[in-house]
């Protein structure tokens, strides 16, 4: 008997957690599909929603972070991108190469491609599953955009703008499994994709090897990605103490902690430097 109630606990204990197994790999047609890879076993944010804080509405969001994220030093120089003997795109950039999306630099020292998001002071908060589409393109033999944000209940709709096949195969950056793999033989295809979890999700071309991006889920909705003038902006958050990070593929991550009043927007900025 004591036995059979030790089994049986451990049984609700799995089922409570969510903890049913799915297979992953090639193939696998859903974000749901691959592990969250968040370190705890019922996804990220474990145990953040009963800290108190309520269910989020942007009507209790009166407060904004914004700022500039700019490169320090001499930019290193974007090389042209080798595209083999794709005929299609080697004829789409006659005129002006393809060049590496590592590390864009803007005329004014902006650094392009960065993530900013909170990382702490959100616990408390409970937020809906987010709305609508994304949408990562793959035209002239690249994917636009580089780095996509989206909120965790969004949809992403991969889409064929080239008339060539392209194969578009998105790898969880924590636990390198599949979460999606489709190959799109002509122009005009789509595949969506249920984005249900928080996730770092790397982007490539198993066809075009110098094709890459970056995808990033996240639980809430307060996140930006920056353009070549380095700005981003995060709007309508509660009053609170938060910390904000800014994340790049090969120059690290930089954070700062920002505490903010009623109504109050406060002005940060990001320096990153390197090769």
């Amino acid at each position: 008997m004591q036995r059979f109630l030790v089994t049986l606990a451990l049984f609700g204990l799995v089922v409570g957690c969510g903890g049913e197994s799915k297979p992953s790999g090639e193939g696998a047609s859903s974000a749901a599909t691959a592990d969250d890879g968040c370190g705890c076993g019922c996804g990220c944010g474990c145990g953040e929603e009963d800290a108190g804080g309520g269910t989020y509405t942007p009507d209790k969001g009166t407060a904004a972070v914004k700022g500039m994220v700019k490169f320090e030093g001499d930019p290193p120089r974007r090389r042209p991108l080798d595209l083999g003997a794709e005929e299609f795109c080697v004829n789409s950039h006659s005129k002006e190469p393809l060049l590496t999306e590592t590390v864009v630099v803007g005329e004014g020292g902006g650094l392009a491609n960065v993530y900013v998001h909170v990382t702490e002071g959100l616990g408390g908060w409970k937020f809906a599953k987010g709305e609508g589409k994304v949408v990562l393109n793959q035209q002239g033999c690249q994917y636009l955009p580089h780095l996509l944000g989206a909120q965790a209940g969004q949809t992403l709709t991969i889409r064929n703008s080239d008339p060539i096949m392209h194969n578009v195969h998105g790898i969880n950056m924590a636990t390198k499994r599949d979460v999606f793999n489709h190959a799109q033989a002509k122009q005009g295809l789509e595949n969506d994709e249920e984005l249900r979890k928080p996730m770092m999700i790397f982007v490539k071309c198993d066809v075009h090897g110098w094709m890459g991006a970056h995808l990033i889920v996240e639980k809430h909705p307060f996140f930006a990605v920056t353009g070549e003038d380095g700005a981003f902006s995060l709007a309508k958050l509660p009053p609170g103490t938060y910390t904000i990070e800014a994340w790049h593929e090969k120059l690290g991550t930089q954070k700062q902690t920002v505490t903010l009043g009623d109504g109050e927007t406060k002005e940060i900025s990001f320096r990153f430097s390197g090769n």
